[in-house]
């Protein structure tokens, strides 16, 4: 009696991605919350979301709150994608001569651009918003979170273009 070995796929199909890869999954679902959270309410009233008043724009390019939330929705739909794409191992043809160049998989450079638009976005808005003393160490902590979950080896491996 012969019994068939399991495709690549179905083993591929049946593991657990590596600690880093959960944790970075379960990280930038919180981004997803929380970006859509907070640029929906921005976008919905530009003026005053979430008891943010627009004396906290003094110092910024921006009138009022809609191109932030603009900026959130579009983070969030980005961490929609990458999540997506890190849990369920999605191909993408237009991406192929990106990963083929990178030698990883599209939602590794997701999850590297994510990292680094909300590190640099955060920093600026350091810069010219008052500080509040939890938002902007958390996220500036949880940008940093995606990068070195991102870089780390078994993400890495997990996420390697095959040859």
């Amino acid at each position: 009696m012969t019994t068939a070995s399991p495709t690549k796929e179905t083993r591929r199909a049946l593991r657990w991605p590596p600690g880093p890869v959960t944790a970075l999954v379960l990280l930038l679902s919180f981004l997803v919350i929380g970006a859509l959270q907070g640029g929906l309410a921005m976008v919905m009233n530009p003026i005053d979301p979430l008891g943010m008043s627009p004396e906290f724009l003094e110092g910024a390019p921006v009138d009022d709150y809609f191109w932030p939330g603009m900026f959130l929705l579009g983070l969030g739909a980005a961490s929609i994608l990458t999540v997506a794409g890190l849990l369920f191992e999605w191909r993408w043809e237009w991406a192929h001569p990106i990963e083929a160049a990178i030698g990883y998989r599209w939602p590794w450079i997701g999850a590297m651009a994510i990292g680094l638009l909300l590190l640099i976005f955060e920093i600026i808005e350091l810069f010219m918003v008052p500080f509040h003393p939890v938002m902007h160490p958390l996220l500036i902590g949880g940008s940093l979170a995606i990068l070195l979950l991102a870089v780390a080896p078994s993400t890495r491996r997990h996420l390697q273009t095959e040859p």
